[in-house]
């Protein structure tokens, strides 16, 4: 994967957790993709089989109990998917209540350069509300752009 995850989009799910994953998106993460918990947030991270086996490799660094525990909570809602025909992907229940997402809820889907992410739209404005210009600019300040 050379091209970095980005934009933002705004698909509906249905009643059984389905929903249209973007085109975009799907033509840099490939025919196939994995799902898991996000590790910061209440979201849901998706990666590609590349980047999927670069985040499993962290996790497995991470030494004793408390990697064992992480890994664990972490892998054990991961979710391989495959898109149908029409591009759709099932969440699953476990992965929709890690981010509070219901099968009512408006949902965003967001690159995030090296995967995506799947948030309840209501989380990720309040995420957003959070940060402002002048936290962007006191971050970037030291860099040339």
């Amino acid at each position: 994967m050379n091209d970095p995850l980005c934009g933002t989009f705004y698909p509906s799910m249905d009643q059984k957790g389905r929903m249209s994953f973007p085109t975009k998106l799907r033509e840099i993460l490939g025919p196939e993709f994995y799902l898991c918990a996000g590790h910061d947030n209440h979201y849901i991270a998706v990666y590609s089989p590349e980047e999927f086996q670069v985040y499993r490799s962290k996790l497995l660094s991470i030494k004793g109990k408390a990697g064992s525990d992480i890994r664990r909570l972490l892998l054990s809602c991961a979710d391989k998917q495959v898109p149908d025909k029409q591009g759709r992907i099932l969440i699953t229940q476990t992965l929709r209540d890690h981010a509070g997402i219901g099968t009512e809820d408006d949902v965003v889907v967001i690159g995030s350069e090296n995967r995506a992410e799947i948030w309840k739209r209501a989380k990720w404005e309040e995420f957003n509300s959070t940060i402002s210009i002048e936290d962007i600019a006191d971050a970037l300040s030291d860099l040339v752009l």
